[in-house]
């Protein structure tokens, strides 16, 4: 059975896929997941009953478990955040911080930063204006 915000992701750009829960995709592009495989037999099963709730394909992940209460009375939005890392668009996986979000470039950088633009197009060399005729 085939679940809601369950995806094979390449993570680490070498070719080898992971099953994860998408908790959530930025507009940036960072994937917030839940690697499913780090999971012990528990929470998977959590997992499962939450993904197999009949409004799970109409919401994002995040919010479905925003408004469950697993059975040991921890709300389960509070309980799987342990669990989540997120995928920067260049490919680097780490644990979600407050005050770092992944950039949607490849190169190291900062975001407001002033940039070298392009050169524009060659300007025409300019002429001094023509001289007044001197009043004789």
């Amino acid at each position: 059975m085939a679940y809601p915000h369950v995806e094979w992701i390449d993570l680490q750009n070498n070719g080898q896929l992971t099953e994860v829960a998408v908790v959530k995709r930025d507009q940036i592009g960072n994937i917030y997941f839940i690697a499913l495989h780090s999971l012990d037999i528990i929470d998977k099963r959590r997992i499962a009953g939450i993904l197999s709730n009949r409004n799970a394909a109409s919401v994002e992940l995040y919010e479905l478990l925003s408004q469950i209460t697993l059975g040991n009375g921890v709300n389960a939005l509070e309980y799987f955040h342990q669990l989540v890392k997120v995928r920067t668009p260049s490919g680097h996986v780490d644990r979600p911080q407050v005050g770092r979000i992944g950039a949607a470039y490849a190169t190291p950088g900062i975001i407001n930063a002033p940039t070298a633009q392009a050169p524009a197009q060659a300007e025409a060399p300019r002429r001094a204006p023509p001289a007044k005729a001197a009043a004789k």
